[in-house]
């Protein structure tokens, strides 16, 4: 640090003890104001310590060997300075448990008064703050979706994996069994598989729930499909109860699933016509002789 950063510390410390907070708000580098922000935390706690008398000249104290919680503060304030300063190493390397507790606890007290601040005291565009260099911690969807994107790359469809993770599924029998294998994922339930209608010049939808019994966390899986011809890989081999699953998106959507080994209505007579949950479905009149109710009349 130069010694006109220094000087200016000092000149705002000074001001700041006496209520003038502005020279310190003021401070244009972000650096240099958390420096002296930390400085002023550490003036006022000497202050604190000082002894006062009713005297005009009170008596000059006795020198003595600092406490051992004094110098904690000291060490403390110092750690935390740095910490502001964008150098972590120096809180997390400190050795003894408590003492690493209480300069994180400083540090975040330090980065709430920080935010608290005036409009001016926020860094510009092109500054960079300290949580910035902080990692962002992963959202297990993301996990996920990164180790998927690594081993069958190009099979994400969609990088925004907020609730679900979208499919292309061009390797999804593979991916299946990648994540009900995998040690880190076991996903060895399947808990639903369903359709979905975006509408007449839309597309169709399987959405998949996963579940690990193991880890005990859970996952959507979602594939989209063309309307004209909807097909889509079965997963049928890869988890024993997505027969039924699968079957029965068939009988509502039309959407079929490849490799499926009895790919048949399950609800539905084999003979019925069309798919009752596409958006554009009209119920056929008879079936056999016998007239079919329209029972969509109701609430449409």
């Amino acid at each position: 640090m130069s010694d006109e950063q220094i000087k200016l510390i000092e000149e705002a410390v000074a001001k700041a003890l006496t209520g003038d907070m502005d020279m310190i708000n003021n401070i244009e580098d972000r650096v240099t104001r958390s420096k002296a922000k930390a400085a002023l935390v550490k003036a006022k706690r000497e202050a604190k310590k000082s002894p006062v008398s009713d005297s005009e000249n009170p008596p000059s104290p006795a020198p003595s060997k600092p406490s051992v919680g004094d110098e904690k503060l000291s060490f403390i304030d110092d750690v935390v300075a740095k910490a502001l300063a964008g150098d972590m190493d120096a809180i997390n390397n400190i050795e003894d448990r408590v003492t690493r507790s209480k300069a994180k606890a400083a540090l975040v007290k330090a980065k709430r008064l920080a935010k608290s601040s005036t409009v001016e005291d926020a860094p510009k565009p092109e500054e960079s703050t300290i949580e910035d260099s902080i990692p962002t911690k992963k959202s297990f969807y993301q996990i996920v979706a990164e180790a998927i994107d690594k081993k069958f790359t190009g099979s994400l469809s969609n990088n925004d994996v907020n609730g679900y993770i979208q499919l292309n599924g061009q390797n999804w029998f593979e991916i299946a069994q990648y994540l009900r294998d995998n040690p880190d994922f076991l996903f060895d339930s399947l808990q639903c598989v369903t359709g979905y209608d975006y509408g007449v010049e839309g597309e169709l939808e399987v959405r998949y729930n996963l579940h690990s019994m193991t880890h005990n966390h859970a996952i959507e899986i979602r594939i989209k499909t063309n309307r004209t011809n909807p097909k889509v890989p079965s997963v049928e081999q890869v988890w024993r109860i997505g027969d039924w699953f699968e079957r029965e998106t068939y009988d509502m959507y039309g959407i079929e699933f490849e490799g499926h080994r009895n790919m048949s209505r399950i609800l539905l007579p084999d003979d019925w016509e069309g798919w009752p949950l596409l958006k554009d479905y009209e119920t056929q009149e008879t079936y056999h002789g016998i007239v079919v109710p329209k029972v969509k009349d109701g609430w449409e």
